[in-house]
């Protein structure tokens, strides 16, 4: 089923003048308006419409992705590796098999993230 989203994805960028007029930093705003609209709808108990309003996300986050790699500046699978990275370093719990409170997932998230701060601007 993914593979038919992201071929539906390339046709856009090829054959669509929003999509190709839009390019991936219109595709941003896209992606904030379209989150706003899932954020609604979670504020309404909608679960019908925040399973729409999701797949809106989830086409417009593709369609800046694809954008994004078709113009030389980053690849869908940079941001897929970059984010699950993030996610490791962030929740390392999740990979010890252990188990943690509320609490402490947020102040490890938060520690990990400021070491992370911290190594950048000591690099730059």
């Amino acid at each position: 089923m993914f593979d038919e989203f992201l071929k539906l994805i390339h046709k856009s960028m090829e054959l669509d003048p929003w999509v190709i007029d839009k390019g991936v930093y219109g595709y941003t705003e896209e992606i904030i308006n379209e989150a706003k609209e899932a954020a609604n709808a979670c504020r309404n108990n909608d679960n019908v419409n925040l399973k729409e309003e999701l797949g809106d996300v989830l086409y417009d986050w593709a369609n800046a992705c694809m954008l994004a790699e078709r113009d030389g500046i980053f690849t869908m699978e940079e941001v897929v590796k970059g984010i699950t990275e993030k996610i490791k370093r962030r929740k390392p719990y999740l990979f010890e098999n252990r188990a943690v409170t509320k609490e402490e997932a947020v102040k490890i998230w938060h520690e990990v993230k400021k070491k992370e701060k911290d190594e950048k601007v000591r690099d730059e």
